[in-house]
């Protein structure tokens, strides 16, 4: 499962998936979760999206 959120309410959905990441979120959010990589724009979440191998 591939997730994106943007705020504390999303993180256990990002912990509990095969990739998560972080878009457009508030910087103190990123500071705490560095594990998880960032995005800004829909262009740039698409292009994570669809570089990772995540199997079914």
């Amino acid at each position: 499962m591939l997730a994106a959120g943007d705020s504390y309410n999303d993180i256990s959905m990002l912990e509990e998936a095969h990739a998560g990441i972080l878009f457009r979120p508030p910087e103190q959010l990123v500071g705490e979760y560095p594990q998880f990589p960032v995005t800004h724009s829909h262009e740039e979440l698409l292009e994570r999206l669809m570089a990772l191998e995540v199997e079914p």
